[in-house]
């Protein structure tokens, strides 16, 4: 899973080289006065860290997010008590980690690991399930065969020597139910294959002068034009530059070798640290048995064609360089500057990030951002700017590790005076009681934004609460709710029914708990307005699958431009194979997937009674409702999106290890290790898709059914499976895009993914969708926001992200900061942002500094009755088509505010 790690060598030759390098440097430290000149002794490349974050990114400074951590004074549970054989796992979920790998960078064959079970959770609701961590009591971590315990808090940091290692994580929850998991750390030297290079811009002698500004590796020294140079040098044709390439070889005898170098420009090379006088460039060198490192370094002139090769006579095999020895090299900035204020988010993108180092803007240190939720690697920092400590005008950003400081590049601070463009800057809040404290609200599952400008949200329980909230100040004003029976994963609305005084709530609810796979549900009820709450309750969709006695059930709809709902259901296995421990039910005929329920196509002759020819998930059919698969194979996906391109999104739960089987087949099953991915998926849907979760009651079906069969990995190529654009950590759930102009627009249509936090903060995630709906930069342009979450997200009329937490009994908010004084006219967003073509509905247009009798013209086009001032007004839409912008008294912002239905 994740990047594929660079080949090592075994351990025997390892050993003998990291020894010789070591030996290399001390002769480099004593040539200051050389051919060469001084230079840092140590040198390689920086393992990339495989996708699994957990270690490296709490090793990312002192910064990591603060996590409520269970009493450590006495061990709470004893390692490896497991359920019995066979019993569902319906209660706490041990989480340690997908996998670790640490550098040791100091040489002394051990390495300080920080392992993170904030993952970890526990499926059980009820009055307990707010205590300790997310409802988790007790934690206990473990290693080797006969589990010593090495810790006791949900978050721990231990000292492992060079090698790999196999480590438990036992969790129990408040209501006694206990489970157990493994993962691996491994801890390498940092010996890796290839020699690493260096480049420096602008140099015009040898040794080259001062800091690398790029760095790149590669097999061996053998650049025979300018598009063979490793990382291709990002430089002009007309600017010089040098390079330096380092690296180590092994002979298992002694010898003599022949180097030749070819080059266009100057060069030069050391062995062992000593430079070597070259003939027409080559020279024979005399080497003992064991390790020996080689430096080649390389001046191109502007305009020359660079070209260097390296050649041994004999042989002298292949290469490796020092990963743990890295010099760090910065090659760019995420935004290249900001208000003087500080406080947004900076990626920082390069080489040799190592743990444990620092980062400074201007002097000043910075705040690293530990990112937990899958994008953190040895190529990329994020930090909080600093505020500007010498006022406006440019700071040099330096990362600094154990192998000393990188390359300066200039990060400029702005005048943030009234009118400039304002930094995308947030601030950690949650919603409030009147009294100032947090609102409480247990087991919020899902939350929705209606037309009427309230906040509604699912709970666990089977509750529905309705939020009047002051959206400035975050403040729940007043409040109402309603019981019903099972497990609420997804509120919505549906933006062709709009109402803006009494909208209809759609709810996707399942009894999970009941025991019965068909006991899904999605109800409909009016909320009402003046002092009633919500009408009487009505159901839709009757009959949807579920996974007893566990969580997987119905997620949350959008829908299409006629009103048709996209519903996504949950999958009743962890990979295609029934168990027990998942709720022992097979995949159904609407299983794992994403179903269509055309209430807005079929109207009032819509059915939604769904029947079976008999009450055996494997091989029942559908015979009655008019609901469909609309795509197929997704796992437990629950939030799916309509982005305003057209396109559909959805973040799918990957499997996990020791839940089940895989099926390979109709008729065949493999054994879960190595031949299935735990980690998240994001995916871009679409009508007919398949991606990747089986249901082999719909694949013996036949025809293209017959894809449906066999799990697809994520980096999978097969007929028929379209795999995901980006992979996540594990339980990154929630998904919104952002419709509000907040920041000026400049985060407008971008996506947000919010991670699940049982205990902790979680962690928020942010990428860009084209017009044409493609993830903009692929799965390496999602940019960690900060480390700040919950399980579902939505945004406010002003730009606010709100999450429920499910496990703390709240609602988190990621608040904007910005400024609206001397700004005139703003307009930040439309309520309900989609709706029916004909108009003739209220909609509440969100803003600031808005004049009283103001005209509002939407589209061109007037809307209506204009009411309210300042903050906000209400004005019923014109009729119209397509996607159009809304501007007050003249103003309006780029892209588009509403979008018309087609019906």
């Amino acid at each position: 899973m994740g990047i594929p790690r660079r080949a090592v060598r075994p351990r025997r030759v390892v050993t003998t080289v990291v020894a010789a390098a070591t030996a290399a440097a001390t002769l480099v430290a004593a040539t200051a006065g050389s051919l060469l000149g001084a230079r840092p002794a140590r040198y390689g490349r920086a393992l990339t860290h495989a996708g699994h974050v957990h270690a490296h990114a709490a090793a990312h400074g002192a910064s990591a997010a603060v996590v409520k951590q269970l009493d450590s004074s006495f061990v709470g549970v004893q390692p490896g008590e497991l359920p019995p054989p066979g019993e569902a796992d319906d209660g706490a979920h041990a989480v340690p980690g997908d996998g670790y790998t640490v550098i040791d960078t100091d040489g002394d064959g051990t390495a300080t690991v920080a392992l993170d079970g904030t993952p970890s959770h526990t499926h059980k609701g009820g009055p307990g399930s707010d205590v300790g961590f997310g409802g988790l009591v007790a934690a206990t971590w473990s290693t080797g065969g006969n589990d010593k315990i090495i810790g006791t808090d949900i978050k721990i940091s231990h000292v492992f020597p060079v090698g790999t290692h196999t480590v438990k994580l036992t969790v129990k929850d408040w209501a006694g139910d206990i489970h157990a998991a493994t993962t691996t750390v491994k801890v390498t030297d940092g010996s890796t294959a290839g020699v690493w290079c260096y480049y420096y811009r602008g140099a015009r002698a040898l040794p080259p002068p001062g800091r690398p500004s790029h760095a790149s590796g590669a097999a061996a020294v053998a650049f025979e034009s300018g598009g063979n140079w490793p990382g291709a040098p990002p430089f002009g044709n007309g600017e010089p530059w040098g390079a330096r390439c380092v690296g180590s070889f092994f002979l298992a005898t002694a010898r003599s070798v022949t180097f030749a170098i070819s080059a266009r420009g100057p060069e030069r090379l050391a062995i062992d640290g000593d430079a070597v006088a070259l003939a027409n460039g080559a020279a024979t060198v005399s080497l003992g048995a064991g390790g020996h490192g080689v430096e080649v370094q390389y001046l191109r002139a502007a305009g020359v064609e660079p070209r260097l090769v390296l050649k041994t006579t004999p042989s002298v095999g292949a290469y490796l360089h020092n990963a743990g020895a890295v010099l760090p090299v910065i090659t760019g900035l995420s935004v290249t500057g900001g208000g003087v204020g500080g406080g947004n988010t900076l990626r920082i993108t390069g080489s040799g990030f190592l743990p444990g180092e620092k980062v400074a803007i201007g002097g000043a240190a910075a705040k690293i951002l530990p990112d937990i939720g899958g994008q953190a690697s040895d190529d990329v920092i994020v930090v909080e700017v600093p505020p500007a400590a010498d006022g406006p005008g440019p700071a040099t950003v330096t990362v600094t590790t154990v192998n000393g400081p990188s390359n300066g590049v200039t990060y400029t601070y702005a005048d943030s005076s009234t009118g400039a463009p304002q930094d995308v800057v947030w601030a950690e809040a949650s919603l409030k009681s009147p009294g100032g404290g947090d609102y409480k609200l247990g087991g919020g599952t899902s939350i929705a934004l209606g037309p009427d400008r309230r906040v509604y949200v699912g709970t666990s329980g089977g509750k529905v609460h309705r939020l009047d909230v002051d959206f400035l100040s975050l403040t729940v004003k007043g409040g109402c709710s309603k019981q019903l029976v099972g497990q609420i994963l997804g509120v919505a609305f549906n933006p062709r029914f709009t109402n803006y005084g009494t909208p209809t709530v759609f709810v996707s609810i399942g009894d999970v708990q009941g025991g019965k796979w068909t006991a899904g549900s999605v109800l409909t009820m009016p909320s009402q307005g003046g002092g009633g709450c919500f009408g009487p309750v009505t159901k839709l969709v009757t009959g949807l699958p579920v996974q007893p006695r566990r969580d997987h059930s119905i997620g949350r709809p959008a829908f299409d431009q006629v009103g048709d709902m996209l519903l996504p259901v949950g999958g009743t296995t962890n990979a295609g194979v029934e168990d027990p421990r998942t709720g022992n039910t097979p995949e159904s005929p609407l299983s794992g997937a994403i179903v269509k329920v055309p209430i807005g196509t079929k109207g009032g002759a819509f059915n939604g009674a769904i029947t079976y020819s008999s009450n055996n998930p494997a091989t029942a059919k559908q015979t009655g409702g008019d609901v469909s698969v609309w795509a197929a194979g997704l796992r437990n996906a629950l939030f799916l999106v309509r982005h305003s391109s057209g396109s559909y999104w959805i973040l799918d739960n990957g499997s996990n290890g020791g839940f089940g089987d895989v099926s390979a087949g109709c008729d065949t099953t493999i054994g879960y290790g190595g031949n299935a991915n735990s980690r998240d998926q994001m995916h871009k849907v679409f009508a007919g898709g398949y991606f990747g979760h089986p249901n082999r009651n719909r694949g013996r079906a036949g025809g293209g059914a017959a894809r449906e069969c066999t799990y697809r990995k994520p980096r999978a190529s097969a007929p028929g499976y379209t795999p995901p654009v980006a992979l996540l950590d594990s339980s990154t759930n929630g998904l919104v895009e952002m419709r509000s102009n907040v920041f000026g627009g400049a985060i407008k249509s971008h996506l947000f993914l919010s991670k699940f936090a049982s205990g902790g903060d979680g962690a928020l995630h942010t990428a860009v969708v084209s017009g044409a709906g493609n993830l903009v930069g692929g799965a390496s342009g999602i940019r960690l926001v900060k480390n700040f979450g919950g399980l579902s997200i939505d945004v406010s009329p002003y730009g606010a992200l709100m999450m429920p937490r499910v496990r703390q009994n709240k609602v988190v908010v990621m608040r904007p900061v910005y400024d609206t004084r001397g700004r005139g006219i703003m307009v930040m967003s439309v309520t309900p942002n989609r709706g029916p073509r004909g108009g003739g509905y209220r909609v509440f247009v969100a803003g600031h500094n808005l004049p009283k009798g103001v005209a509002v013209t939407v589209g061109g086009k007037a809307c209506g009755d204009v009411s309210g001032s300042n903050n906000g007004l209400t004005c019923t839409m014109p009729a119209g088509t397509g996607k159009v912008a809304v501007a007050v008294g003249g103003v309006q912002m780029d892209g588009h505010d509403f979008e018309y239905m087609e019906v």
